[in-house]
């Protein structure tokens, strides 16, 4: 859990050069911002999961005109 210390001058500042009235209406969308911008991002595996496609069988056909390379 993440702690998030705001004191009287702080808010008091963010009052002064922006578009809040009060105190609570800063700090609300202070603490808003902030959660939106720390929110997790999923990684990389994450998006690539698909649990639900995980039990499909793939047998694929086996190849019948395949020849090896040759390297000589």
């Amino acid at each position: 859990m993440t702690n998030i210390t705001i004191d009287d001058a702080l808010i008091n500042e963010v009052i002064t050069v922006s578009q809040y009235q009060n105190a609570q209406e800063a700090v609300s969308n202070i603490l808003a911002d902030y959660l939106q911008q720390h929110k997790k991002q999923a990684s990389i595996t994450e998006l690539l999961a698909m649990p639900a496609v995980a039990n499909i069988d793939f047998n694929p056909p086996r190849l019948t005109n395949f020849y090896p390379a040759d390297f000589s």
